[in-house]
């Protein structure tokens, strides 16, 4: 009992720690633009810190709703060029994000780096 107790309390400590990976300034790559995403009860959301782009709509949200669903990180991207919101699956690794967006049978990945 005392090692399924030990094993439980591993787990979710690694998803906790996890989570807190997703938190955090993330760079674009593009236009210097970068995204401080934060965390309230289990749920993401992401803004516009700063940009060199003179467009960019500074402290837009542009990522919502991201949770944990079925082990992958499930929410919604802003894309700012066709005003829409875009289903989403975000990847931390390292101090990399990678955001996969789906349309039809069409995928794109994005990759942004941890400030």
């Amino acid at each position: 009992m005392k090692k399924l107790s030990i094993l439980i309390l591993v787990f979710f400590t690694a998803i906790s720690m996890n989570a807190q990976s997703l938190v955090g300034i993330w760079n674009t790559g593009e236009d210097n633009t970068k995204i401080e995403i934060t965390e309230d009860n289990g749920v993401f959301f992401g803004k516009i810190l700063s940009s060199e782009n003179a467009k960019a709509n500074i402290g837009k949200q542009i990522i919502k709703d991201v949770k944990l669903i079925d082990g992958e990180y499930k929410g919604q991207l802003y894309a700012a060029k066709k005003g829409k919101w875009y289903d989403a699956v975000l990847k931390e690794n390292s101090s990399q994000l990678n955001i996969t967006i789906k349309v039809g049978w069409m995928s794109k990945t994005l990759a942004w780096k941890k400030e």
